[in-house]
């Protein structure tokens, strides 16, 4: 694209093709004429210039005619940038923690060392971000690392969503906190399980296989001759058993299964289904809650995953969607009063032209309504307009 000096732009010129500010945002669509207000905003704001495919035509119409305000391009540009802002710090402090739980987890193996109070400051830390920065810190496929090993980033992503499931449960702070320690430590058996046996992609010997079912006891004995309280210790021996009984380690049903596990099963398998492993890609977020629902009541407890869908919606925060209207957009938050009707970022219109000033949208109405989730490499264009 061609660069265009601020300070050679008249009030009421216009372009031929969208103006761009940087590589990816559309300031405005072709012909429509820039305002004086808007250029001494973006001056104010510290741009040099614009970018555009276009040539810049020789003579100026009214300016901001046709309904452009001027403001509204720059005021969306501003939401934009700071919801940037809040993205990255939440980037930055998910790497934080993959890098604390990756030392966490290679002190114990080599040291046998698991420092409770630590561990506690840390997930005090991640429950506070969770509930200030839900929108952000739930859009995982886009702060996701995959650098760590598998169990760290596991680990992670699934204390995110136990906490968010429990903040919509209305646990107290002090089972918040437990449920969030039981949910980072979860793994921490099967870290003493050689790389290659959980990160398989063939078939698992049936000495394999017991291998692997054998690391929630293990992580119970850690945890339990590190002091850990009773209701962690259990929720990482349990959460791996379903409700049915066909679970393990000791095959329990039901009601003999402690809330924390039921969360972090749930929890966990949302993380698990939405990542990428070496023998699949990851699941598209509404395709993974659809799967989860498959087995309520059998493997999961209904009122879990009734929680995980008000905390995340059908269509997860970060979700690419089909509107019913044609137009294409992101979930950028969910409708407590309804999983089915989130709100929605729209992002380009039913003709395919892409919006210089993105509108939000409720869901709820015939026009905005989800016709569906769109597939990753749909999902992947719109994202990178």
């Amino acid at each position: 694209m061609r660069e265009f000096d601020l300070q050679t732009i008249q009030p009421g010129q216009y372009f031929t093709q969208p103006v761009y500010l940087d590589n990816k945002y559309v300031l405005l669509s072709p012909e429509t004429p820039l305002c004086e207000e808007l250029l001494k905003r973006l001056r104010e704001w510290g741009f040099r210039s614009l970018l555009t495919d276009g040539e810049a035509s020789d003579e100026t119409l009214e300016p901001c005619a046709g309904g452009i305000s001027g403001e509204a391009p720059l005021l969306s540009y501003q939401t934009d940038l700071k919801e940037r802002e809040h993205l990255q710090e939440v980037r930055s402090f998910y790497h934080e923690l993959l890098a604390y739980t990756e030392q966490l987890f290679t002190a114990f193996v080599s040291k046998n060392e698991l420092p409770r109070e630590s561990v506690s400051e840390q997930v005090k830390r991640l429950i506070e971000v969770v509930r200030q920065r839900r929108k952000f810190i739930l859009r995982l496929t886009e702060i996701e690392s995959g650098k760590q090993n598998y169990v760290v980033e596991h680990s992670v992503k699934t204390a995110i969503v136990a906490i968010a499931i429990g903040n919509t449960m209305k646990l107290p702070t002090h089972k918040l906190i437990e449920l969030a320690i039981a949910a980072l430590l979860h793994m921490v058996g099967m870290v003493r399980l050689p790389p290659q046996i959980y990160m398989s992609q063939k078939d698992l010997t049936p000495q394999e296989r017991k291998a692997i079912t054998a690391h929630t006891v293990l992580g119970f004995k850690v945890l339990k001759q590190s002091s850990f309280p009773v209701p962690v210790c259990l929720a990482v021996l349990e959460c791996h058993e379903k409700l049915d009984g066909t679970g393990y380690p000791r095959g329990i049903t039901e009601e003999k299964i402690s809330l924390y596990a039921r969360v972090i099963a749930v929890a966990g398998s949302f993380a698990a289904l939405t990542s990428k492993r070496p023998f699949r890609p990851a699941y598209p977020a509404h395709a993974s809650i659809l799967e989860l629902l498959k087995y309520r009541g059998t493997a999961y407890d209904e009122t879990v995953l009734r929680a995980l869908v008000v905390t995340v919606s059908i269509y997860p925060i970060g979700s690419y969607v089909l509107l019913q209207n044609g137009a294409r957009g992101m979930v950028v938050d969910t409708n407590t009063a309804d999983a089915r009707t989130p709100n929605v970022r729209v992002l380009s219109a039913p003709d395919g032209r892409v919006y210089s000033d993105p509108p939000t949208v409720a869901t709820t109405t015939e026009e905005y309504q989800i016709a569906r989730a769109l597939t990753a490499e749909e999902a992947r264009q719109v994202s990178r307009r």
